[in-house]
């Protein structure tokens, strides 16, 4: 099944997007790969990353993706190794938002030589129903890509950056889209 989220939050640049890439955003399609996880050097990046209960440090995790519909939007659960790391997505006007714990932040998706780039435009730090919009100086940031490399495969790339951390943790590794289970 289709994913609605993104065709919704991207318009007519979805159709841009490499087959590929649409594949991969499909609801209940289980996708397989491997990604490279690192935190970042620093000791306190490192504290932080496990405290945060992100995905282990690894060289070749084996990685999955499933993508399951909610009534607001979409779950994405990703199992790198043996963890899971399950956040939740949605529109909210021209944006995608994605949660995890007390995170949300906000995304313009936009496509680039068929690959799909998410520019983050805001960082929200939700206690209860308070969120607070944090100054991008003292906001987590997050770098993404999805491009592609043939018809087989969606690489993906993932940044999170901290101020005065630096790098808090980085994936990166592809997902095969013609093996699906």
């Amino acid at each position: 099944m289709d994913s609605e989220l993104y065709p919704q939050v991207l318009g007519r640049i979805w159709w841009r997007l490499h087959e590929s890439i649409r594949f991969a955003h499909s609801i209940g399609t289980d996708l397989h790969g491997s990604f490279r996880i690192s935190y970042g050097e620093r000791r306190l990046a490192k504290l932080l990353a496990r405290w945060s209960h992100l995905p282990q440090s690894a060289v070749s995790a084996d990685t999955r993706l499933k993508i399951l519909p909610e009534s607001t939007g979409e779950r994405w659960e990703r199992k790198f190794d043996d963890a899971v790391f399950t956040t939740r997505q949605w529109q909210d006007g021209e944006h995608l938002v994605e949660r995890f714990r007390e995170w949300e932040m906000h995304f313009k998706l936009r496509e680039d030589n068929g690959g799909l780039y998410y520019d983050q435009c805001a960082a929200k730090l939700c206690l209860g129903a308070l969120r607070l919009t944090l100054p991008r100086f003292c906001a987590p940031a997050v770098q993404a890509k999805e491009t592609f490399d043939g018809v087989s495969q969606v690489l993906v790339s993932v940044i999170v950056k901290l101020p005065l951390v630096g790098i808090l943790i980085s994936y990166e590794g592809h997902l095969d889209v013609r093996k699906v289970t």
